[in-house]
């Protein structure tokens, strides 16, 4: 199985993002009983479809294919945005090649002059094997049944494409720091990303982190929100940030790498010790932190 996405316009898969209206995705040009299970867009299906591989087209193949995955999936109201990542290991297919593939892949003519998303039975690999495009030794029995394993630039975001305009803020209940901070991003011409005031979706609260994350740079708020402490005969109660803020600390080390998460902590907070060469900047009554902050924002590429 594999997506075809035909888009209007021939820089329209220059940008890494694209909107469909919902009422031609998994619907036009695909056969019924995958229509049934995809075109709803549940959340039990948007893990399939992003592990499918996909082929990106422009309306009459006025720009060269491509071939790759869908990374995220937004459903809002009557309109579908994905975002996604070409297989940098596929060369572009030159325009006018689709056309000798209609009949293996499953394609009809008319369906390059519309824009729409389709999901397809055929092999989308096995095709581009015979035909030359990719070699069928670098198809091993093992990708054969989950296809060419996704590159690894998918498993982490890529700088390049991470929204440098935006800041993701991590905080737990101390609104005062986490609207202070927000003031500070806006102050040098950016836009704070807070995670309760982005709208939901239907998603849930990791799928949220996931779409949303998607920028060149993120803080974390340690503040202290709870308190706790080894279990011991006489214990001592520290203050402690909310245990959110320590797994999304982690989670987007590992997404953005460590040099594009900034960590701030707020008066005598407990932090974590097992996050090796991670720096901590002060919360400072001063504002001294405000000068830290533009200074790894500039570091990770931003124009402040």
């Amino acid at each position: 199985m594999f997506n075809l996405l035909v888009a209007y316009g021939s820089d329209s898969w220059n940008k890494g993002e694209y909107r469909f209206p919902k009422n031609r995705v998994a619907v036009e040009y695909t056969e019924d009983s995958i229509s049934e299970r995809y075109k709803d867009l549940q959340a039990d299906v948007l893990h399939e479809l992003k592990e499918t591989p996909s082929l990106f087209c422009v309306e009459g193949e006025d720009a060269p294919s491509r071939v790759g995955y869908i990374t995220d999936i937004l459903v809002l109201g009557s309109e579908v945005t994905i975002k996604f990542s070409f297989d940098e290991r596929i060369l572009p297919l030159k325009e006018g090649s689709m056309e000798e593939m209609f009949i293996p892949l499953g394609l009809g003519r008319l369906e390059m002059h519309r824009t729409h998303w389709a999901i397809k039975e055929g092999d989308l690999f096995s095709v581009l094997a015979k035909k030359g495009i990719i070699s069928s030794e670098n198809i091993s029995s093992k990708a054969q049944n989950k296809k060419l394993q996704q590159p690894s630039s998918l498993l982490e975001l890529d700088s390049n494409r991470a929204n440098k305009e935006q800041v993701f803020i991590v905080h737990g209940h101390d609104d005062i720091a986490k609207y202070e901070m927000a003031d500070a991003i806006k102050e040098l011409g950016l836009e704070p990303i807070i995670l309760h005031e982005q709208a939901s979706s239907g998603m849930t609260i990791i799928e949220k982190i996931e779409h949303y994350s998607d920028v060149g740079f993120a803080v974390i708020l340690y503040t202290p929100c709870d308190i706790g402490g080894k279990r011991a005969q006489k214990m001592e109660l520290l203050s402690r940030a909310r245990q959110n803020v320590v797994f999304e600390h982690g989670y987007l080390i590992g997404k953005l790498k460590r040099n594009r998460v900034m960590a701030f902590v707020k008066d005598m907070v407990e932090t974590p010790n097992d996050i090796s060469g991670v720096l901590y900047i002060e919360l400072d009554k001063n504002q001294n932190w405000k000068d830290a902050l533009k200074k790894e924002l500039k570091s990770a590429g931003y124009s402040v």
